[in-house]
């Protein structure tokens, strides 16, 4: 049971998730922070974020899965991760770029992603020395993310989501250490990460 529950919350807070559901919590919670008003073009933007950060990159890892050039689809492997974080490390730079052209540098949703590529980015020059965990950067990034957020604009309806995402960040690192997939510093190295990444950038540059 306590295996199963670790891979349940390892799937929950997989690191491609990480980019929708900051986009999500931001379009619907904090809206005040982007120019996106209707509802239509909240789910749209919503949906081309999954598209591009989560869903082409699990076709990629497909792939390399499928010819044989990785030996797992969950990436258990440091030397498995090389290649699927380097197409992502592109994909989400040019994700970046393309926020920063239509909404601004200093936008939520742009931060957001800005925050996700520079922890791909490290978390890949990282990888092919040390096997530093993703789940703990993406989960605790997020909610170094939200916990600004909720500091700065205190939403009362956001209060049971923010609590939940924190009990599951918590649990994520435990579940990593459980399944025995990382060490505890591999886990500390990338809660720390993640948290100083995120945190950062909302705190000194989200207008």
């Amino acid at each position: 049971m306590k295996r199963l529950a670790s891979h349940i919350v390892s799937i929950i807070l997989i690191p491609l998730l990480a980019p929708t559901y900051l986009f999500a919590i931001i379009l619907f919670y904090f809206p005040h922070l982007t120019s996106i008003v209707s509802i239509g073009d909240k789910l749209l933007s919503i949906l081309y974020i999954f598209i591009a950060t989560t869903l082409l990159p699990f076709i990629v890892v497909f792939i390399l899965y499928k010819r044989k050039v990785i030996r797992t689809l969950t990436l258990d492997n440091k030397e498995d991760r090389v290649i699927p974080q380097a197409f992502s490390c592109v994909i989400y730079t040019a994700t970046c770029l393309l926020l920063v052209y239509k909404v601004g540098a200093t936008n939520a949703l742009t931060l957001s992603m800005v925050a996700v590529a520079i922890s791909v980015i490290g978390l890949t020059l990282i990888t092919p020395y040390w096997k530093i965990s993703t789940h703990a950067c993406g989960s605790w990034g997020l909610f170094a993310i939200l916990y600004d957020l909720n500091s700065r604009f205190p939403v009362q309806s956001f209060q049971p989501l923010y609590y939940t995402i924190l009990f599951l960040t918590v649990s994520v690192c435990f579940a990593r250490l459980y399944l025995k997939v990382h060490t505890p510093m591999q886990v500390l190295a990338g809660s720390v990460m993640g948290v100083l990444i995120g945190f950062s950038l909302f705190h000194f540059f989200l207008n």
